[in-house]
């Protein structure tokens, strides 16, 4: 097993800056042509999705993986970039999560552009996301991190995708997706509100160094 990788060297430096460059490029070309060029950016709601995101993600990172290994006897993850608690969460999550909702950000209106309204559309969006995230995304992502740091950034123990995600996580994803929608329907009108996203900016970070 790998030892995880070490917070120096220029290599390891640029790869952690150089990401959400990339990942949040990556989805705005991609968004804005599914969108058919419809995007708008609103910094107040792109920061608090981002922020609710990060906070929300390490938690359940550090809840659900421990409860998954004690109902069916094996962890889904482990982390190998900078490893907190018991390895279920990175701290480079402050970066990798806040990435990915700002990606959601701009995939959430892809989605509200191509899913009718009504009371199913999170459901849908749920189980959008809860696929395209480990299946593209954390294939991506994991890629990445092997390419310029020669590690897995998140070491899926299951072997049916290459250990780059797996397959069991997508029914847990499609659970938390669906929450987290119902948590972000209820914040989102406070997207104006500074302090909001602030305060959740600094609860994630000091859960992180307390793992």
């Amino acid at each position: 097993m790998s030892a995880a990788v070490p917070a120096t060297g220029a290599a390891y430096l640029w790869a952690a800056c150089g990401f959400p460059l990339l990942f949040c490029g990556v989805s705005l070309f991609v968004n804005r042509r599914l969108c058919g060029g419809q995007l708008r950016f609103v910094a107040g709601e792109a920061v608090l999705l981002a922020v609710l995101v990060f906070l929300l993600a390490v938690l359940c990172e550090a809840g659900v993986n421990p409860l998954y290994e004690t109902l069916f006897g094996h962890k889904l993850w482990e982390y190998r970039l900078l490893p907190l608690h018991d390895r279920n969460v990175s701290a480079l999550g402050a970066i990798v999560w806040t990435s990915y909702g700002v990606h959601l950000y701009l995939l959430d209106q892809t989605l509200d552009h191509r899913i009718a309204a009504g009371p199913r559309r999170d459901l849908f969006k749920a189980v959008f996301i809860g696929v395209e995230a480990p299946l593209v995304w954390e294939v991506l992502g994991n890629s990445y991190f092997l390419l310029t740091v020669g590690e897995y950034y998140a070491y899926y123990l299951p072997g049916d995708v290459f250990h780059l995600t797996s397959l069991q996580v997508v029914p847990v994803y499609i659970v938390c997706i669906y929450a987290g929608l119902q948590v972000h329907a209820r914040v989102r009108r406070h997207h104006g509100c500074w302090p909001l996203p602030l305060a959740g900016a600094g609860a994630g970070l000091i859960f992180l160094m307390s793992g």
